[in-house]
């Protein structure tokens, strides 16, 4: 029930009518018995200051935030976390007495939805498609699991090269290479990576024919496949690696986590989710999809 007390958080993008968080955090904030709820605000960018100044009169508790302002929110807040700071991006805004603090939860996301698969990136040969912010937080995650070489690949021109000289200085990955998307010698990696990463948005829905990786033979059965997009829950490319015999895994997990994640910031209690917990979230989550 909604009283005076109830603390108000929200997640704030352009467009926002797609997005799961409300159902996520909602079930959350009843999973942990908080006095809080969460709804959504389309912000478009030209309103992107008036609202985090809105955030500040109202005395809203907490805020999410997606594309397309999870860099140019930075600049409206009064601190920046160390992760922050490093990566430029944020997605989490805690406000508090010192004003609002800006965190970014996606890496603890990524990190925590890998579970019993965090050995096999030691030492491992990473391909990342994709350069964008996404890819940024996974590269970050990746310097900490102890990856031994990095492949990145984009469509855009010159951002895989930013994002290679980038995680190769400050995100302590030994050996980075940026590759030209569909160049023979992109597809040689893919055939020799123990994991391959979609950090884009081919393959997502509605267009779910599509996939990030032309030749499904260079999928095989001692690789770990992991797309970031969860809606479809399994994508062509993850379908294909299944087929091949490579171990899957979708973004749900990565979404979830890093929802929890938010939560602890602002409500500063150690919350966590056991095994059975979060395969009843994503069950609810699937049926939302």
């Amino acid at each position: 029930m909604i009283e005076s007390s109830t603390r108000v958080y929200a997640v704030i993008g352009d467009p926002i009518e797609h997005s799961l968080s409300p159902a996520l955090q909602n079930w959350l904030i009843r999973r942990f018995d908080l006095d809080a709820v969460y709804v959504a605000f389309r912000v478009i960018p030209d309103r992107l200051k008036a609202c985090v100044d809105g955030i500040r009169a109202l005395g809203l508790a907490g805020i999410n935030v997606t594309v397309p302002h999870k860099q140019a929110v930075i600049a409206h807040v009064d601190r920046v976390s160390p992760e922050v700071e490093r990566l430029g991006a944020a997605n989490t805004l805690v406000p508090g007495a010192e004003g609002i603090e800006a965190h970014v939860t996606d890496p603890v996301g990524f990190l925590e939805s890998l579970s019993g698969e965090r050995e096999r990136f030691r030492g491992a040969a990473v391909v990342l498609l994709g350069a964008g912010g996404a890819a940024q937080s996974v590269s970050y995650v990746l310097g900490r699991l102890g990856v031994a070489q990095l492949t990145l690949t984009d469509l855009e021109s010159g951002r895989a090269e930013r994002l290679a000289d980038l995680a190769q200085r400050s995100f302590g990955l030994p050996r980075v290479t940026a590759m030209e998307a569909g160049s023979d010698s992109l597809s040689e990696r893919l055939a020799r990576a123990d994991v391959i990463i979609n950090a884009t948005p081919v393959g997502m829905s509605p267009h779910t024919e599509r996939s990030p990786i032309g030749e499904s033979g260079l999928l095989h059965s001692k690789q770990l496949v992991y797309d970031l997009i969860y809606n479809p829950a399994t994508t062509r490319l993850l379908a294909d690696a299944a087929a091949r015999g490579a171990a899957v895994k979708n973004g749900l997990d990565m979404l979830i986590e890093q929802g929890v994640a938010s939560l602890r910031l602002w409500t500063g209690k150690p919350l966590r989710l056991g095994a059975r917990e979060r395969g009843q979230l994503r069950s609810y989550l699937q049926e939302r999809l």
